[in-house]
């Protein structure tokens, strides 16, 4: 039979231990997870309500935020006539692109935008509002920090320097300033393409659309600015060797006239010889010496080259010597200045670190040293050809002094002349040439070129972005929820306490008897037993000769509650497990003190007395007898002079009420040390024995188990045993253990009954599919008003 309040199980307990399902193990019991969440809605609604006020006082006290932005386009087309004097790189690889973006981050260009908007006396810039989540963080550092202040020693403070002057106050203020304005910036690129957006966000609209628009400004012209400076240095070098070849030029002009007119040389040839052996030799030797002054000039020039050394070639001026009249070597300089001018502009754009800028660093040092090889090779080609030319001028002159006579002397200076002649006109054509270049490069000065180009303004922004107010809510609900969550898992994982029948037959093993509702002891009135009140029971008369004490009783106040019904299946489940006996030695205790044992063992007693039997209550607690106290019991004779043989047991009797329940009382004037030694003795056990012929029912208010062995050695003396757990407050280990560690406890524990139940809460931890759920629905079934059977 299995009935409203009570579970009998199916086995034994004390048989067959209950083993938890491995198919339980594998799933997930969605019920169970449903149940959890009602139990902790209470506090998951309060941590999403806390979490929703919270995301409102940040609503209110964070500024809102606005954001502007322009568009830059970088390696844009520029006019094709421009191009051909430009020499702009357009084409945007990806680590062109990278390094734009960190440019436009860089202090030159945030100290130009600072001293363009006049950043260090804007009030709006240097003081923004501050939000009061940021002004609480701080503090909670400063409150972190200052423990640690006063524990670390302070540095020792150096020689106080001149005071700073009005300048390099304002300079580092401006400092300050762009490298706060450097750190909110922000630069990012649209999609796949060379296209930037520069944003600002700021609490002022206006101001983050002046910053943003600067910012773009201020950026193109930083590249005008690189590009004049890169050009500039150029043309300062070209200027420099001009007036250097222009002097020289000027110097070997004077010279040859100096030398024309000292010696009476004129233009015509001389007739002192024959008229075709001096021509032919005159001629020879011109030849010669002409080829042996060039070789000497190009000797020179390339001993000037190799005592500069191969570093001559990376400065700018390593130009002027690409005009020596070898092809391979006007290729090889020209390759040289283009791989210095890329060098050049990635230093410039991305740093000299940049991998690009090493890379040309190591091809710019290769071509040099092979461009230097090239000059040696070439000097000491000029020096063979001029050994040549001097050993045919010398062969020339000695053939010439046998051909000619005195008047040899005017041919040979003539040749001299023809040499000077020469020289001044070669270096009248290097100076033209180092002029043309000049002019190119110049022009560049004079078109403001730049492969970047502004594609779109930044407007003043109207709507902010920030806070959104239904973000930050779903955001803080969710936070809530979760926080909630958490709580309510750790809640439940600390949840190790009885409170349904299941946790009783699975956790502890034992047999469920049934859930005793709680009740206001003050009024009696049960929690779940509204619809359940009638007129208590009158059991019978007064006995003649037992004093009587008048105690109200909750269970035969209302006998039609699930309290009376939960008790009378424990009678029920006794009489069952015990057939064949008609007297009954019932002990009813505990785990830990203040569980309600004594108010079940009372109510118990006055159900079965209800039922016809003759009961007798037993106080068996004589350290601390709650129930005597309870019933006013503090004086006379009881349980302690009855087991010691100093009065007759019959003549401590009680009895309460009408109810026909009879009380032997425990009265202690102190606290008692010796009481397992009274309980366990023959007297104790006399009296027990007497009581069995006399009462069908002795029910004994023993002593919590807990670290006292007082109920433990009346445990052979009785039949049954009633576990009494709190319900939410006995812990299933500390049950389960106990019984385990007492074979003789455990088999002679009819099962365990959960008191002071909270039956609106219960529904809580139990399934839907569970006849707890449907327990409220049994209130006017009890109250005999249901219309239905």
């Amino acid at each position: 039979m299995k009935q409203f309040g009570i579970r009998i199980a199916d086995s034994d307990p004390r048989i067959d231990t209950p083993v938890a399902s491995s198919a339980a193990a594998d799933t997930i019991d969605v019920s169970r997870l449903l149940g959890a969440a009602r139990r902790q809605r209470r506090v998951m609604m309060i941590s999403c309500a806390m979490s929703l006020c919270l995301g409102l006082a940040y609503l209110a006290t964070t500024p809102k935020t606005f954001v502007a932005g322009s568009t830059v386009l970088l390696a844009g087309k520029v006019n094709r006539t421009i191009e051909e004097v430009s020499a702009l790189d357009n084409s945007a690889s990806e680590n062109a692109l990278e390094s734009a973006q960190e440019v436009i981050r860089s202090q030159p260009v945030a100290l130009a935008v600072t001293d363009m908007l006049n950043l260090t006396e804007n009030d709006s810039f240097l003081s923004p509002p501050v939000p009061l989540l940021t002004v609480v963080v701080e503090n909670a550092k400063e409150i972190v920090r200052a423990p640690m202040r006063l524990i670390t020693p302070a540095p020792p403070s150096g020689a106080a320097g001149p005071p700073p002057t009005p300048e390099q106050v304002a300079e580092r203020k401006r400092q300050l300033v762009a490298a706060a304005l450097s750190g909110r910036i922000g630069v990012s690129r649209v999609g796949r393409s060379s296209v930037f957006e520069i944003y600002y966000a700021s609490h002022d609209p206006a101001l983050a659309a002046a910053i943003s628009n600067a910012y773009a400004e201020a950026y193109v012209s930083d590249l005008l600015n690189a590009n004049y400076d890169a050009t500039e240095r150029t043309t300062q070098w070209l200027r420099e060797r001009l007036e250097e070849l222009q002097a020289q030029a000027r110097e070997a002009a004077v010279e040859a006239e100096i030398f024309r007119s000292e010696n009476g040389l004129v233009s015509t040839r001389g007739a002192l010889i024959t008229e075709e052996n001096v021509s032919k030799l005159n001629s020879d030797l011109a030849v010669s010496m002409t080829e042996a002054a060039r070789a000497q000039a190009l000797m020179s020039t390339y001993q000037t080259i190799l005592d500069s050394g191969p570093e001559a070639f990376l400065s700018e001026r390593s130009s002027g010597f690409s005009l020596q009249g070898n092809e391979r070597l006007i290729e090889m300089q020209d390759q040289l200045s283009a791989l210095s001018a890329r060098l050049d502009r990635i230093e410039r754009d991305f740093g000299v670190d940049h991998p690009q800028a090493v890379r040309l660093r190591e091809q710019v040092a290769a071509q040099t040293n092979v461009l230097f090889g090239e000059v040696r090779r070439l000097h000491e080609e000029a020096r063979g050809s001029f050994n040549v030319a001097s050993a045919q001028v010398q062969a020339l002159r000695e053939s010439l002094g046998l051909a000619v006579d005195v008047n040899s002397e005017a041919g040979r200076k003539q040749v001299q002349l023809k040499s000077l002649e020469q020289r001044a006109e070669t270096l009248q054509t290097l100076y033209q040439t180092f002029l043309t270049r000049f002019q190119e490069i110049d022009q560049q000065k004079s078109f403001p070129i730049s492969n970047v180009r502004i594609l779109a303004h930044a407007d003043v922004p109207m709507d902010p972005i920030g806070p959104s107010t239904m973000r930050v809510l779903a955001v803080m609900l969710v936070l809530g929820g979760m926080v909630g969550a958490g709580i309510g898992v750790l809640r439940e994982w600390r949840d190790r306490f009885l409170r349904t029948g299941e946790d009783v037959q699975n956790d502890v093993g034992q047999r469920f008897l049934g859930y005793l509702p709680h009740f206001d002891a003050a009024n009696g009135a049960p929690q779940l037993s509204r619809q359940a009140r009638s007129a208590p029971l009158k059991l019978s008369e007064p006995v003649p000769g037992i004093p009587v004490v008048r105690k109200p009783i909750h269970a035969l106040q209302h006998p039609r509650s699930h309290y009376a019904e939960t008790l009378r299946n424990i009678r029920f489940s006794s009489e069952v497990s015990l057939a064949g006996k008609s007297q009954i030695v019932l002990g009813i205790t505990s785990i830990r003190p203040g569980e309600g044992k004594s108010s079940v063992a009372l109510n118990l007693a006055a159900v079965m007395a209800a039922s016809g039997n003759s009961v007798l209550l037993i106080d068996t607690d004589p350290r601390n007898p709650g129930l005597s106290r309870r019933l006013g019991l503090t004086r006379g004779i009881g349980l302690v002079e009855a087991a010691l043989g100093r009065a007759d047991w019959t003549k401590a009797l009680r009895v309460i009420g009408d109810s026909g329940v009879h009380l032997l009382p425990c009265v202690t004037p102190g606290m008692m040390t010796h009481s397992s030694e009274m309980l366990g003795s023959k007297g104790m056990r006399q009296l027990l024995a007497a009581a069995r012929a006399r009462y069908s029912h002795v029910i004994l208010d023993l002593a919590p188990l807990g670290p006292v062995v007082d109920a433990r050695v009346v445990v052979p003396m009785v039949d049954q045993i009633v576990m009494v757990a709190e319900w939410g407050k006995t812990p299933k280990t500390l049950l389960r253990e106990t019984l385990m560690n007492e074979p003789a406890l455990m088999e002679k524990t009819l099962g365990v009954v959960l008191n002071k139940v909270d039956m609106e809460s219960l529904r809580d931890y139990v399934p839907e599919t569970g006849g707890e759920h449907y327990y409220e629905e049994y209130g006017d079934y009890f109250s005999g008003r249901s219309g239905t059977s």
